[in-house]
């Protein structure tokens, strides 16, 4: 009876004190000194923002999207399973969802806001003109892709963010461009130490935003044709040499390691390579084959051969050990690529001298990239006219190898003339991922969405 007397009386004092603590403060549970949690970041630095926003991005411009405009761009082909209904332009809205995503949350547009208000705030003039590229790269090349996407309404108190015309972005990314070139010419101030790509080069990034830049308004040059002097003042200011390419950064680590590879380790019979590719590279007895390239297997064993769209051929080549390499750095912008810029704006403007010795530059720039012997892609010389402006864009969609860029010189250019699947058309924009029109009814449902983007009227090249 004592100890039962005991225990009662715990029980009533226990019930006192949390009484009188409730009555003398109602409003408990919203104490200050509650809510603040010292193992809760409520504020993370820029340098941590900075390193999710650029594997973030890696991974973005190796992954999915590179795979879709790869297989649609015949470099490679769907064989299997997701793949292979890509190839037969087979897919629905939440196909490219946690691609969307990224042009948002988890490392990228928000967190860049969150990077530019710190970097301006304590006058880091180089950490905010390398955030404002990266703002500029992530939401330019969407925007190539979606064409209207939520931008100006996307970070702030709107809850249901309109879109904006992709015209009105793209406008938006050269003023940002511009100022991003500006700061980093005026330099200063922090630098961000895990800099992935360029280690806190000012001039190596200018050069960046100047070859961005000049991709900006090739995107736009079937619109209008004045955009192609535009990019030509733009890239002659572009990336200057190989050593300055535009790269992703990944280790041998695991954990640490390129998007390609551990898609192909996960599910390797998905994709195989392209027919179109592959018997282009045989025609020109090209080096770059087997640097992008194994023989097949099977039947096909010592044979480089290429899956046709739709066609379930797993037995066709495969990409290189090269390009599987868990430590690839996979070229996002290169020299090859500035160059080859230069020789269609420099054609498209009356230059075909230049244009022609630029496509020359370009094959010595692509046997440095790859090690290849002095000219082993040979000298071009005599051409003019269409045969001239045809082996410029051939060579650049043999350069940008499961790059999405070759998706949207196809779509300016119609070169190369590629065959759809049978009774198909290639697609000319990504669906809006239902993630992103569930919570936005700003969004139009599948069947409301164009077929083409703003920059892509039709067949004008």
């Amino acid at each position: 009876m004592k100890k039962y007397m005991k225990t009662k009386k715990l029980i009533l004092v226990v019930a006192l004190l949390f009484s009188t603590l409730f009555i003398s403060c109602s409003d408990f549970l919203n104490d200050p000194d509650i809510k603040d949690d010292p193992n809760r970041a409520t504020k993370v630095s820029a340098d941590l923002l900075f390193n999710s926003v650029q594997v973030r991005q890696f991974f973005r411009y190796e992954g999915h999207l590179s795979r879709t405009t790869g297989i649609w761009m015949q470099q490679l082909g769907g064989v299997d399973r997701q793949s292979l209904g890509l190839g037969q332009y087979v897919f629905t809205e939440n196909e490219w969802n946690g691609e969307m995503n990224g042009v948002y949350t988890g490392g990228a547009l928000i967190d860049i806001r969150n990077i530019r208000a710190e970097a301006d705030a304590k006058g880091w003039k180089t950490y905010s003109g390398i955030a404002k590229f990266w703002e500029a790269f992530v939401v330019g090349m969407s925007a190539s892709l979606w064409g209207d996407l939520p931008y100006s309404e996307a970070v702030g108190e709107k809850s249901i963010p309109k879109l904006d015309k992709q015209a009105d972005i793209y406008a938006a990314m050269q003023t940002l461009l511009d100022q991003a070139i500006a700061d980093l010419t005026a330099g200063g101030g922090y630098k961000p130490p895990n800099d992935h790509v360029y280690a806190g080069s000012n001039a190596k990034w200018i050069e960046a935003a100047n070859q961005l830049k000049a991709r900006y308004y090739l995107h736009w040059a079937e619109v209008s044709s004045g955009n192609y002097a535009l990019a030509l003042a733009a890239i002659q200011k572009g990336i200057s040499s190989n050593a300055n390419n535009f790269k992703t950064r990944h280790t041998t680590v695991e954990t640490e390691s390129n998007a390609i590879y551990q898609f192909w380790k996960q599910r390797d019979s998905y994709i195989r390579a392209g027919k179109y590719m592959i018997d282009l590279l045989k025609s020109r007895n090209d080096p770059r084959l087997d640097k992008y390239f194994r023989t097949g297997t099977g039947a096909l064993a010592g044979q480089f051969v290429g899956a046709a769209p739709g066609q379930p051929l797993t037995d066709a080549s495969n990409l290189s050990a090269a390009m599987l390499a868990l430590n690839l750095s996979f070229d996002i912008m290169n020299f090859t690529e500035a160059n080859l810029i230069w020789a269609e704006c420099a054609f498209k403007t009356g230059d075909p001298t230049t244009a022609l010795a630029k496509l020359n530059a370009a094959r010595r720039a692509e046997e440095g990239r790859w090690g290849l012997a002095a000219n082993s892609l040979g000298v071009a010389a005599g051409l003019t006219g269409t045969a001239l402006i045809d082996a410029i864009m051939q060579e650049k969609y043999i350069a940008l190898f499961m790059n999405i860029e070759a998706y949207n010189d196809w779509k300016r250019t119609n070169r190369q003339v590629l065959t759809p699947f049978t009774g198909g058309q290639i697609p000319r924009r990504l669906l809006y991922g239902d993630g992103e029109r569930t919570t936005n009814p700003n969004i139009p449902t599948p069947s409301l969405q164009p077929a083409r983007n703003a920059n892509d009227p039709g067949d004008s090249y």
